[in-house]
């Protein structure tokens, strides 16, 4: 088992590896107060760990974006992040789309239409498809999510090789209380 990784977490971590008591918000979901290799831009990490096969993903999310409606800031700092992750990663794969008949359509609407779920900007590195993924990583994601109209904020979602079967592992034990 590697013991490198985003933020100097790695697959397989139990939760006694990271030495201090974690919250614990949903089943086997858990937030980390703090991570052995931070990074400036988040100041929260999410993840999941189950009691078989340990860490299995982690969610860095990003410190609140003020921005105006068009997004300029948040789209800066999306764009910021994923030249950096490309440089690490290698070639992404970018989905930046409106649904179809939105009405927010105007480039003001561009928050209103990421926090009415009809607006996706996301970068995905995979493993799958030539990304040059290491420390046992199946997918890198960076996310553009919002607050409201006037803030929002950048996640990372890193899944590691084991996260199906970690999926698997929740889903059994919460068919086990029926």
């Amino acid at each position: 088992m590697s013991r490198k990784g985003p933020f100097g977490l790695w697959v397989g971590m139990t939760v006694h590896d990271f030495g201090a008591p974690l919250d614990e918000i949903a089943p086997c979901k858990f937030q980390i107060p703090t991570v052995p290799k931070p990074h400036s831009a988040f100041e929260r990490y999410v993840c999941q760990i189950t009691p078989k096969l340990g860490l299995s993903w982690i969610k860095a999310v990003g410190k609140t974006i003020e921005t105006s409606g068009y997004g300029v800031e948040l789209k800066s700092a999306f764009e910021s992040m994923e030249q950096k992750l490309a440089t690490t990663y290698g070639k992404q794969t970018r989905l930046d789309f409106l649904m179809h008949e939105s009405i927010w359509n105007e480039p003001r609407d561009w928050m209103q239409a990421v926090l009415s779920k009809e607006r996706v900007l996301m970068s995905e590195w995979r493993k799958d498809a030539a990304a040059t993924l290491s420390d046992s990583l199946t997918s890198v994601a960076l996310i553009a999510g919002v607050y409201d109209t006037s803030s929002g904020y950048i996640m990372i979602e890193y899944s590691f090789e084991n996260a199906t079967k970690a999926e698997a592992e929740i889903a059994a034990m919460e068919d086990d209380a029926l």
